[in-house]
Protein backbone atom coordinates (compact mmCIF):
# COMPACT_ATOMS: atom_id res chain seq x y z
CA UNK A 1 0.00 0.00 0.00
CA UNK A 2 1.72 3.32 -1.15
CA UNK A 3 1.32 6.16 1.72
CA UNK A 4 1.31 10.10 0.43
CA UNK A 5 1.86 12.53 2.48
CA UNK A 6 1.16 16.17 1.71
CA UNK A 7 -0.67 19.25 1.85
CA UNK A 8 -4.01 20.41 0.46
CA UNK A 9 -6.55 23.22 0.44
CA UNK A 10 -10.10 23.43 1.79
CA UNK A 11 -12.51 26.24 0.91
CA UNK A 12 -14.05 27.34 4.06
CA UNK A 13 -15.40 30.61 3.98
CA UNK A 14 -16.37 32.83 0.92
CA UNK A 15 -17.77 36.52 1.53
CA UNK A 16 -17.94 39.94 0.03
CA UNK A 17 -16.15 42.85 2.25
CA UNK A 18 -18.75 45.26 3.18
CA UNK A 19 -18.32 48.81 3.60
CA UNK A 20 -14.92 48.93 1.94
CA UNK A 21 -13.50 50.16 -1.62
CA UNK A 22 -11.60 48.35 -4.12
CA UNK A 23 -8.30 50.15 -3.73
CA UNK A 24 -8.19 49.96 -7.50
CA UNK A 25 -11.38 51.16 -9.28
CA UNK A 26 -12.28 52.68 -5.84
CA UNK A 27 -15.99 50.76 -6.16
CA UNK A 28 -17.68 50.09 -2.69
CA UNK A 29 -18.96 46.20 -1.82
CA UNK A 30 -17.19 44.87 -4.51
CA UNK A 31 -14.22 43.06 -3.12
CA UNK A 32 -15.01 39.25 -2.66
CA UNK A 33 -12.86 36.64 -0.83
CA UNK A 34 -12.26 33.35 -0.10
CA UNK A 35 -10.77 31.81 2.28
CA UNK A 36 -8.87 28.34 2.32
CA UNK A 37 -7.27 26.20 4.94
CA UNK A 38 -4.56 24.41 4.60
CA UNK A 39 -3.74 21.39 6.34
CA UNK A 40 -1.60 18.09 5.92
CA UNK A 41 -2.53 14.75 4.98
CA UNK A 42 -1.57 11.60 4.97
CA UNK A 43 -3.26 9.47 1.42
CA UNK A 44 -6.00 11.83 1.59
CA UNK A 45 -6.66 11.42 5.29
CA UNK A 46 -6.61 15.30 6.47
CA UNK A 47 -4.24 14.90 9.92
CA UNK A 48 -4.14 18.67 10.96
CA UNK A 49 -4.39 22.10 9.86
CA UNK A 50 -1.10 24.23 9.33
CA UNK A 51 -2.48 27.59 7.61
CA UNK A 52 -4.73 29.50 6.03
CA UNK A 53 -5.11 31.21 2.53
CA UNK A 54 -6.98 34.13 1.05
CA UNK A 55 -7.86 35.11 -2.51
CA UNK A 56 -9.64 38.82 -2.64
CA UNK A 57 -10.91 39.73 -5.87
CA UNK A 58 -13.02 42.61 -6.93
CA UNK A 59 -16.30 41.85 -8.75
CA UNK A 60 -16.93 45.05 -10.79
CA UNK A 61 -12.58 45.36 -12.65
CA UNK A 62 -11.32 42.21 -11.37
CA UNK A 63 -8.23 42.69 -10.37
CA UNK A 64 -7.06 40.22 -7.53
CA UNK A 65 -5.28 41.38 -4.67
CA UNK A 66 -3.17 40.04 -2.14
CA UNK A 67 -3.88 40.01 1.57
CA UNK A 68 -0.59 42.13 2.48
CA UNK A 69 -1.12 44.73 -0.34
CA UNK A 70 -4.96 45.93 1.22
CA UNK A 71 -5.35 48.51 3.41
CA UNK A 72 -5.13 47.93 7.17
CA UNK A 73 -8.77 48.56 7.91
CA UNK A 74 -9.79 45.49 5.19
CA UNK A 75 -7.39 43.11 6.78
CA UNK A 76 -8.49 43.70 10.10
CA UNK A 77 -12.26 43.24 8.42
CA UNK A 78 -10.93 39.91 6.99
CA UNK A 79 -8.74 38.54 10.62
CA UNK A 80 -11.72 39.27 12.56
CA UNK A 81 -14.28 36.91 9.76
CA UNK A 82 -15.42 33.94 11.72
CA UNK A 83 -14.42 30.60 10.35
CA UNK A 84 -16.24 27.41 10.39
CA UNK A 85 -14.54 24.99 13.07
CA UNK A 86 -12.63 22.84 11.20
CA UNK A 87 -12.44 19.63 13.64
CA UNK A 88 -12.69 16.62 10.38
CA UNK A 89 -9.10 18.38 9.41
CA UNK A 90 -7.89 16.16 13.13
CA UNK A 91 -9.32 13.27 11.40
CA UNK A 92 -6.20 11.97 10.81
CA UNK A 93 -4.38 12.59 13.97
CA UNK A 94 -7.10 11.42 15.69
CA UNK A 95 -7.65 8.15 14.23
CA UNK A 96 -3.51 7.97 14.92
CA UNK A 97 -3.46 8.59 18.39
CA UNK A 98 -6.65 6.04 18.96
CA UNK A 99 -4.20 3.28 17.12
CA UNK A 100 -1.06 4.25 19.13
CA UNK A 101 -2.96 3.81 22.39
CA UNK A 102 -4.66 1.04 21.38
CA UNK A 103 -1.01 -0.18 20.73
CA UNK A 104 0.03 0.77 24.35
CA UNK A 105 -2.51 -1.37 25.96
CA UNK A 106 -2.50 -4.23 23.18
CA UNK A 107 1.18 -4.84 24.54
CA UNK A 108 1.18 -4.59 28.19
CA UNK A 109 -2.14 -7.16 27.79
CA UNK A 110 -0.21 -9.29 26.31
CA UNK A 111 2.72 -9.10 28.17
CA UNK A 112 0.70 -9.84 31.15
CA UNK A 113 -0.77 -12.76 29.86
CA UNK A 114 2.71 -14.36 28.53
CA UNK A 115 4.28 -13.28 32.34
CA UNK A 116 1.28 -15.50 33.74
CA UNK A 117 1.42 -18.45 31.30
CA UNK A 118 5.23 -18.92 31.20
CA UNK A 119 5.11 -19.97 34.72
CA UNK A 120 2.49 -22.94 33.52
CA UNK A 121 4.32 -24.08 30.53
CA UNK A 122 1.44 -26.55 28.42
CA UNK A 123 1.80 -29.03 25.59
CA UNK A 124 1.40 -27.22 22.32
CA UNK A 125 1.99 -23.89 23.37
CA UNK A 126 3.69 -21.94 21.29
CA UNK A 127 7.00 -19.02 22.20
CA UNK A 128 7.64 -16.32 19.64
CA UNK A 129 11.11 -15.26 20.08
CA UNK A 130 13.62 -12.97 19.60
CA UNK A 131 17.30 -13.27 18.81
CA UNK A 132 20.14 -11.46 19.66
CA UNK A 133 20.88 -10.93 15.73
CA UNK A 134 17.78 -9.29 15.45
CA UNK A 135 15.70 -12.13 13.72
CA UNK A 136 12.37 -13.48 15.27
CA UNK A 137 11.48 -17.16 15.35
CA UNK A 138 8.83 -19.82 17.43
CA UNK A 139 9.14 -22.98 19.09
CA UNK A 140 6.54 -25.06 20.14
CA UNK A 141 6.19 -27.61 23.02
CA UNK A 142 6.61 -30.96 23.03
CA UNK A 143 6.36 -32.46 25.76
CA UNK A 144 6.08 -31.14 29.69
CA UNK A 145 7.75 -32.64 33.00
CA UNK A 146 8.33 -31.65 36.18
CA UNK A 147 11.77 -29.99 35.85
CA UNK A 148 11.87 -29.97 32.23
CA UNK A 149 10.38 -28.20 29.22
CA UNK A 150 10.95 -30.26 25.66
CA UNK A 151 10.48 -28.32 22.52
CA UNK A 152 10.75 -28.23 18.51
CA UNK A 153 12.65 -24.78 17.15
CA UNK A 154 10.99 -23.33 13.90
CA UNK A 155 13.40 -23.73 10.76
CA UNK A 156 12.51 -20.35 9.64
CA UNK A 157 13.04 -16.49 11.17
CA UNK A 158 11.12 -13.48 10.44
CA UNK A 159 12.88 -9.93 9.83
CA UNK A 160 9.94 -8.08 11.68
CA UNK A 161 7.81 -9.40 14.82
CA UNK A 162 4.02 -9.19 13.35
CA UNK A 163 5.51 -11.85 11.15
CA UNK A 164 6.05 -14.36 13.42
CA UNK A 165 2.80 -15.90 13.57
CA UNK A 166 3.08 -16.35 9.53
CA UNK A 167 5.80 -19.04 10.63
CA UNK A 168 3.48 -21.10 12.71
CA UNK A 169 2.46 -24.08 10.48
CA UNK A 170 3.00 -27.56 11.50
CA UNK A 171 5.46 -28.23 8.38
CA UNK A 172 7.80 -25.44 9.80
CA UNK A 173 8.54 -27.43 12.94
CA UNK A 174 11.43 -29.95 11.89
CA UNK A 175 13.40 -31.83 14.17
CA UNK A 176 15.13 -29.27 16.07
CA UNK A 177 14.56 -30.76 19.03
CA UNK A 178 15.62 -29.46 22.55
CA UNK A 179 15.21 -29.04 26.16
CA UNK A 180 14.60 -26.70 29.10
CA UNK A 181 14.33 -26.50 32.89
CA UNK A 182 11.61 -24.11 34.04
CA UNK A 183 14.15 -22.43 34.99
CA UNK A 184 16.15 -21.52 31.99
CA UNK A 185 12.76 -20.84 30.34
CA UNK A 186 11.58 -18.22 32.62
CA UNK A 187 15.21 -16.69 32.49
CA UNK A 188 14.80 -16.70 28.80
CA UNK A 189 11.64 -14.17 29.21
CA UNK A 190 12.82 -12.59 31.70
CA UNK A 191 15.75 -11.47 29.31
CA UNK A 192 13.12 -10.36 26.32
CA UNK A 193 14.31 -13.36 24.29
CA UNK A 194 10.69 -15.07 24.67
CA UNK A 195 7.97 -12.15 23.83
CA UNK A 196 4.76 -14.36 23.73
CA UNK A 197 2.97 -17.03 24.32
CA UNK A 198 0.15 -18.61 22.35
CA UNK A 199 -1.88 -21.06 23.75
CA UNK A 200 -4.49 -22.77 21.32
Amino acid sequence: MMILVGTRDSNIKNGIILNEKCPKCNEENTLHFSIYRKYISLTLIPLFPVGKTVFINCNHCDENFDYEDLPESIQLKLRNEKLDATPWMFLGSIILVAFIIFSIRNYFDEKDETSILIKNPIEGDVYNLKFSNGYYSNMRIDKVTKDSVYMTHNDFEAYMPYEIDDLDKPENFSDQKVYYSRKDILKLYQEDEIIKIRRK
